[in-house]
């Protein structure tokens, strides 16, 4: 369900953790990049994620980014290219080297017994860290590691060469990590109540935010919709948020 919103614009499909879906139902972490009222990026794509595209996108956007292997963010993924290109409809899969080859091996590997190679049922794109990728002519994303269990890369997203949006994907809580993810004005975060060695909890993040009074922070990954932190704006399902038209 494209918008006439000009410039940059984001659509939260899902908040969910890693069980979320499985025992209650509400659709894994993920996000939509909308430009010009047409949804450009997706962003990762576990479980009940497709379900959530129908529903608040209309379809699923052309281009897929996996910010890393586990299931709640990747899981619908060999589903997915499968059904479309069934339909005569080739996806675009983008993914930093070290996750591609993760998910090459480890969840694309059941799309082998059909006996096609990756290439009939998607495009792939290596994106690798630290270097613009180019999504439209006026969108870019730079790939960031993330402090994860796996593999995992957020990103700085540029719009006409200026950071607009960054998205953190799943990380602990990290200094360093965060100071890269707030060169953009606009932040979405993982946080949980509980924290780990793969996930911040909410008073870290908090602390953090504490301290760029200036940014737009937005939180998710932090399971069902009764989970949510009191005292930080959280994303919800269904929510668009505007950015607008420059960083500035």
């Amino acid at each position: 369900m494209p918008s006439q919103d000009a410039g940059l614009s984001f659509v939260c499909l899902g908040t969910g953790r890693g069980a979320t879906t499985v025992y209650n139902g509400e659709p894994s972490s993920a996000v939509a990049l909308r430009m010009d009222g047409h949804d450009v990026l997706l962003v990762d794509i576990g479980f009940g994620v497709v379900r959530a595209c129908q529903k608040w996108l209309g379809a699923i956007p052309d281009t897929i980014l996996v910010t890393h292997n586990h299931s709640d963010h990747a899981a619908e993924l060999p589903v997915v290219l499968a059904a479309e290109a069934a339909s005569a409809r080739r996806l675009r899969v983008a993914a930093e080297p070290t996750v591609g080859a993760r998910l090459k091996a480890h969840r694309l590997h059941e799309l082998e017994s059909t006996g096609d190679p990756l290439t009939t049922f998607c495009q792939w794109v290596d994106t690798p860290a630290g270097q613009a990728w180019p999504l439209t002519s006026r969108l870019s994303l730079c790939l960031l590691r993330a402090r994860h269990s796996e593999p995992c890369f957020g990103f700085v997203a540029s719009l006409d060469g200026e950071p607009i949006l960054s998205y953190g994907g799943d990380s602990a809580a990290d200094t360093d990590y965060y100071d890269q993810l707030f060169a953009a004005p606009n932040v979405i975060l993982d946080a949980r109540a509980t924290g780990n060695d793969e996930h911040a909890d909410f008073e870290m993040v908090a602390a953090y935010i504490a301290t760029r009074p200036a940014h737009r922070v937005w939180i998710t990954g932090y399971g069902r919709h009764d989970q949510a932190p009191a005292h930080m704006t959280a994303i919800h399902p269904g929510d668009t948020i505007t950015l607008g038209s420059r960083a500035a």
